[in-house]
C-alpha cells in the first residue's frame, strides 16, 4: 500500500498574531511547527506502514523554510517527502492549495491519503475534502480510528460527529482527514531530527505541475480576506463555585 500524508507547517498558536492593513497572519520572526492535526496524521500512517509493509510519503506546500516540516516527518517515520515550493504558488487559497496538492499526488496513485482535520492557523477544514474532490475519490472526515482490510483493500474508520460517530468502510483509494484519538503524538529525537535533515526530500516546482500558472497560486484563487476584526470579550469572568457540601453541612 501506498500512503501519502499531506501536511502544513504553520505559526505556533501561541504566538499568533495577524497584519489588519494586508488582512494576513504574521509569520516574519514567529517559530513554526508542524500542524499537530498533521503530527497525529503521520503517526498513524507509520503505525499502519508496520503493519502492512507499506510506503509513506509526505507532502506539503510552502515557502523554502517548509522543508523543516518535511524533515520533522522524516524523523518520525517517513519514508520520502516532496515539497511544492514556488513563488508563483504564494497567496494560495485553499483551493489553488488543494489544485496543487492534488496534482502532485495524482503523478504517483497513491492508495491512501491523510490530512490533518484542519491546520491550527486558518481552522477551515476545506483542503482535505477539495484534494479529494479535485482527484474523484471519496473521502472520510473527522475520523478518530482507522483500520485497514488487506483483504478487501479497504479501510473501517470512526467519524466523528456532534451526535457521537459513525462506522464508515471505505474502499481504496481513498482520503482521510484525521483528529484527535487516531493515535498518540509522538516526538522524534534529536538523533533522528539530525538524520532526517539529508532525507529525500523532492523539490517540485510550479511549472513541473502545470502549464496554465493561472491555475495556481493568487492567480488561481478565487477567494480572499475581506475584512479582520478583533473581537474583545464583554463577558464579566465571573467565576461561581459551588460550596463545598461537608462545609455548608458544619454551617448548619
Amino acid at each position: 500500500m501506498k500512503i501519502a500524508v499531506c501536511i502544513k507547517q504553520v505559526p505556533v498558536v501561541s504566538r499568533i498574531s495577524f497584519d489588519y492593513e494586508n488582512k494576513t497572519i504574521v509569520r516574519e520572526g514567529v517559530p513554526l511547527e508542524v500542524n499537530p492535526f498533521d503530527v497525529l496524521a503521520i503517526g498513524r500512517a507509520v503505525e499502519l506502514k508496520k503493519e502492512t509493509d507499506s510506503e509513506v510519503v509526505v507532502l506539503t506546500m510552502g515557502p523554502p523554510q517548509a522543508r523543516d516540516a518535511l524533515a520533522y516527518a522524516i524523523a518520525l517515520g517517513a519514508d520520502r517527502a516532496i515539497h511544492l515550493t514556488d513563488r508563483a504558488m504564494a497567496g494560495s487559497d485553499t483551493l489553488a492549495t488543494a489544485r496543487s496538492l492534488a496534482i502532485a499526488l495524482e503523478r504517483e496513485s497513491f492508495d491512501l491519503i491523510l490530512c490533518g482535520r484542519n491546520s491550527s492557523d486558518s481552522e477551515t477544514g476545506q483542503v482535505g475534502p477539495e484534494v479529494a474532490e479535485l482527484l474523484s475519490i471519496p473521502h472520510v472526515s473527522r475520523v478518530s480510528h482507522l483500520e485497514y482490510d488487506n483483504h478487501t483493500r479497504s479501510i473501517k474508520t470512526r467519524r466523528e460527529t456532534e451526535e457521537g460517530y459513525e462506522i464508515v468502510r471505505c474502499p481504496l483509494p481513498t482520503l482521510v482527514t484525521v483528529t484527535e484519538g487516531i493515535g498518540e503524538e509522538r516526538y522524534p529525537s534529536r538523533q533522528e531530527l539530525e538524520a532526517a535533515k539529508e532525507g529525500p526530500i523532492e523539490e517540485i516546482t510550479a511549472a513541473q505541475l502545470s502549464d496554465d500558472l493561472s491555475l495556481l497560486g493568487a492567480k488561481g484563487s478565487p477567494t480572499w480576506v475581506a475584512d479582520i476584526r478583533m473581537i474583545e470579550p464583554q463577558r464579566l469572568g465571573l467565576v461561581i463555585e459551588e460550596p463545598d457540601p461537608k462545609v455548608a453541612a458544619q454551617k448548619l
